[in-house]
Formats: C-alpha cells, structure tokens, sequence
C-alpha cells in the first residue's frame, strides 16, 4: 500500500514538473509579443567617406582662349603741343587672340589719325599725323594670372604747314618705333612712356 501511494505521489510530482517546463517554454517562443525586442526592418543608411571624397576640383578656365580686346593709343604731337594745339593723337588698335596648338598668339592692326589748325592774325599753323600701328605677340601665363606679352610697330608721317605774310613752309617728318609691352588681363591696365601712353581694353 505504502509502495502505491509513493508511486502515485511521484507520478503528480513528475506531473507538475511537466507542467512548470512548458509554460516557461511558452514564454520564450519567438512569436509572443511578451518579453521579446523585434529588430528594427528599416536599413539604415551606410555613409561611406566624407563628403568631398571623389569630387575633383573646378578647372579654371584660361582666360586667352577667345580673348579679344583694343590696345588704345594716346600718340603726343610734338609740334601740336608748342603752339596750344590739343596735344594728342587718338587711336586704337583692335585684336585678337588665336590659339595655335598650346600658344594663343594676339595680333591685331589699327591706326590714328590728327589734324588740327591754329589760326592767327599773322597767319595759320597746321599740324596733321597719321600712324599705322601692328601688334603681335602671345597671351600666356596660368589660369588667373595670364598678361598679355607684345611688340607693338608704329610708322607714321607728320606735316607742319605755316603760312604767314607772304612765308609758306612744309616740314613733313616720318619715322618709326618698336615697343616690347606687357599688360596684365585688366581692363584699363595701362603703359606709358615718352610721347605715348597704352591702354587696354578688353571685349570679353
């Protein structure tokens, strides 16, 4: 009798054990909403270096390529200005510049002309001049910092004409000249020398 209520005492034991293992197995399943954290399903987004790697820098343009301008020209008239005349000639002369192969090459033609008369009681003084005028030369230096480097080639003639109480008197004059200028690119930018003063401008 003792033998059977051991027996059956440990059969409710084993029974309740049971019992206990599988409500805790319950808890863990994976589809309960109690006690588990679910991922999270949106991806994150991944940053892969800083935000300039890969980007390269700006090129500069050359600012030759398709340079065109006038190179203007203030000629001092000697014998204009010794009798009050207006003292300078004006001109200009236009140019552009061409590229060949890596150079860009600049040249350009132009002229000035003057002519004026000073009227007295004794008589007239007459000064005119004319000048042709070629440049060439290269456009060159790096991006942002490029000047134009040029000779410029100047011929002309003057006439003096005096005619005064029976005097006339004709004292023509020609000559030439050769000028090595450098000009950075700015409009305005400006040289000058003995009887003659450059400016440059630029169209573009």
């Amino acid at each position: 009798m003792k033998r059977t209520i051991l027996a059956v005492s440990v059969m409710i034991l084993l029974s309740l054990a049971c019992a206990t293992l599988t409500d805790g197995g319950n808890d863990a399943n994976p589809n309960s909403s109690e006690g588990n954290i679910q991922p999270d399903a949106t991806p994150t987004p991944t940053t892969i270096g800083g935000g300039d790697m890969g980007v390269e820098p700006s090129l500069v343009a050359n600012r030759c390529s398709g340079l065109s301008g006038a190179l203007e020209m203030q000629i001092l008239v000697g014998p204009a200005d010794a009798v009050g005349l207006p003292p300078v000639s004006m001109g200009e002369i236009p140019f552009s510049v061409v590229p060949e192969g890596e150079v860009y090459l600049v040249q350009g033609e132009g002229s000035v002309s003057y002519q004026e008369t000073l009227t007295e009681a004794w008589g007239t003084y007459s000064v005119s001049f004319n000048m042709e005028g070629a440049l060439f030369g290269e456009c060159k230096g790096e991006p942002g910092n490029e000047a134009l480097d040029i000779t410029v080639e100047m011929s002309g003639e003057q006439m003096v004409e005096v005619r005064a109480d029976g005097l006339q008197g004709d004292y023509p004059w020609s000559g030439t000249q050769s000028l090595d200028l450098s000009f950075p690119l700015e409009d305005g930018a400006a040289q000058e020398g003995e009887g003659w003063t450059f400016v440059l401008h630029l169209s573009n």
